[in-house]
């Protein structure tokens, strides 16, 4: 590996010994060159690693041998005899190999995971785009045949409404040229793929003579074709204007059939046509029920504002929009059985823009994140959405919590520029196995580590918040021990106000904390911090949106 390489070169410029490095993988017939100083020297080395007492052999040979990890292999490092004083630099050297190759394994993991995801980020951001700017359903279903056509290959597809009255999927957008005219389709004809997924609110894939009798236009060359049921979240309250909530029985009475589910999908997308005929993956599937939700929101928002429009109730339906984008954020369980962790956001207003994220990267990591977009309105709401979707997918593909906040800072650039919009972000890996808490942080202030032994340390922030640069933003690394917590909250509960205008402050929030004997559970302390600014508002209107994240893990 170039790394190794490098390495080793270094260490012999500044020792003047030749070195190599060998390694024996699982698996493996015999031991693999990872790097040498020079040809020479790794022919000369060549014979130790095969040896069976490595050790005996390098002192025969006037040599020094080292065992090292390489994370998924065992190997040796053989040195030239060091001179008197000189072995510190032979340690030195087998500690950073192991070192190396984790770093590498990272960024080539990372970078693969970013590439092989590009289409899809790009389509989820164009998806994001749809969710807060338009009230036009025919360009939602422009677009989305577009992009997602593109993503998964298709060069065919239509997307397809329910028409209440005749109990009919209709077709509004169509992407492609068909040898026919796509018809709409009737709602008792159960062979179709997209009546199946209407029905089931899921996704349908067919290929070779099946794809034929499931779609006659997008499958009569007996190509795949992938059917997906486009729904939205389910609030339990009623829409009216555009989309009135529907029954399928109210579609399928005229063809005696009962059905089961309670609420009509919002309309379902039929692709077809990938080149030489290939059948569409698992990946293609998993990927189009993603965008359903996502479409699905988008177009349920959009009917929200022209409901809310017509009815002058637009700050009661922002807020539901609001709820519905607090639905997106995970519950804490999901980081279980390695951590425990409790959070909450309560919005000041309809609209919002604190959030947080709750991450479990493996066995041994936990990743969690807090945002605070600036200012409140749709606005902020719509960054909040756009910074979640964002951060949901960096923090799985960056093994650095400053890659992953870059990352972000990237895809929000435009966003933030044409808003005029900022947020503070701030995000921490707790590593049980290194015992280390690594983070960045981008202009959030209120982050901290409370040891087990009482103490309480700030996680600075290293850069501005999102939006007022593009500055790089460094990782920082402290200590974490069994009993240490990760407090993380946002300004609204230490702007919190009393009817006198006094604020809590963050030193009153500290205190409170210090007075936990770490025996509670991070909900007991959730519980706590709520009922303190509670106590402290006394009623009170709250100016700005709270959110607090609190994570430990138990030994």
């Amino acid at each position: 590996m170039s790394e190794f390489a490098a390495l080793l070169a270094a260490f012999l410029e500044t020792t003047g010994r030749d070195a190599a490095i060998w390694e024996r993988r699982n698996g493996s017939s015999g031991p693999v060159l990872l790097a040498a100083s020079c040809a020479a020297f790794a022919d000369r080395s060549a014979a130790g690693a095969l040896a069976w007492d490595v050790t005996a052999w390098a002192r025969a040979q006037g040599l020094a041998a080292h065992l090292v990890t390489t994370g998924d292999s065992v190997g040796w490092l053989f040195v030239d005899a060091p001179l008197a004083g000189e072995g510190e630099a032979d340690r030195l050297l087998g500690r950073l190999v192991p070192l190396v190759r984790r770093l590498a394994q990272e960024r080539d993991g990372a970078t693969a995971e970013l590439v092989e995801r590009y289409e899809e980020i790009s389509l989820l951001y164009t998806i994001g785009e749809l969710l807060g700017g338009t009230t036009s359903v025919e360009r939602v279903a422009d677009t989305l045949l577009r992009e997602l056509a593109m993503t998964v290959g298709a060069t065919s597809a239509v997307f397809l409404q329910p028409d209440r009255a005749q109990s009919m999927l209709v077709p509004i957008a169509s992407l492609g040229s068909a040898a026919r005219e796509y018809a709409a389709v009737p709602m008792a004809q159960a062979s179709h793929i997209a009546v199946r997924a209407f029905r089931n609110a899921g996704v349908c894939t067919e290929d070779g003579l099946a794809a034929c009798e499931a779609d006659a236009v997008l499958g009569q060359d007996g190509g795949a074709v992938l059917a997906v049921a486009i729904t939205r979240p389910s609030t339990g309250i009623g829409i009216t204007g555009a989309y009135p909530v529907m029954t399928v029985s109210s579609l399928t009475r005229r063809a005696g059939e009962l059905e089961t589910q309670s609420t009509v999908p919002l309309g379902v997308l039929v692709l077809g046509g990938r080149a030489g005929g290939t059948p569409f993956t698992a990946g293609d599937r998993k990927l189009a029920t993603a965008v359903s939700t996502q479409v699905g929101t988008a177009m349920h928002n959009a009917a929200l504002v022209k409901a809310a429009v017509e009815r002058q109730q637009l700050a009661r339906e922002m807020r539901l929009a609001h709820d519905l984008q607090l639905k997106l954020l995970p519950k804490p369980a999901v980081v279980a059985p390695e951590a425990r962790a409790a959070a909450r956001v309560v919005p000041a207003e309809s609209v919002g823009g604190d959030f947080f994220l709750l991450a479990r990267l493996d066995r041994d990591r936990t990743g969690v994140l807090i945002g605070d977009v600036s200012g409140h309105g749709y606005q902020a709401a719509l960054v909040m959405a756009l910074a979640l979707s964002a951060a949901a997918i960096h923090v799985q593909a960056a093994f650095d919590p400053s890659i992953a906040v870059e990352a972000v800072q990237r895809s929000l650039a435009d966003e933030l520029t044409s808003t005029e919009m900022s947020l503070t972000l701030c995000y921490a890996v707790i590593d049980s196995r290194a015992q280390e808490l690594r983070f960045a942080n981008a202009g959030h202030p209120h982050a901290f580590r409370l040891g087990a032994d009482g103490s309480c340390t700030r996680l600075a922030a290293v850069a501005p918040p999102i939006g007022f640069s593009d500055t790089t933003i460094e990782e920082c690394v402290m200590s974490w021990r069994a009993g240490d917590r990760l407090v993380l909250f946002t300004d609204g509960i230490a702007d919190a106000r009393d009817e006198a205008d006094r604020r809590l402050g963050e030193a009153a929030v500290l205190r409170m904390l210090g007075t936990m004997t770490h025996g509670e559970t991070p909900e007991d302390i959730l519980a706590a911090l709520f009922t303190q600014v509670a106590d402290h508002a006394s009623g009170a209107h709250f100016a700005d949106d709270l959110a607090a994240v609190i994570v430990d893990r138990p030994s």
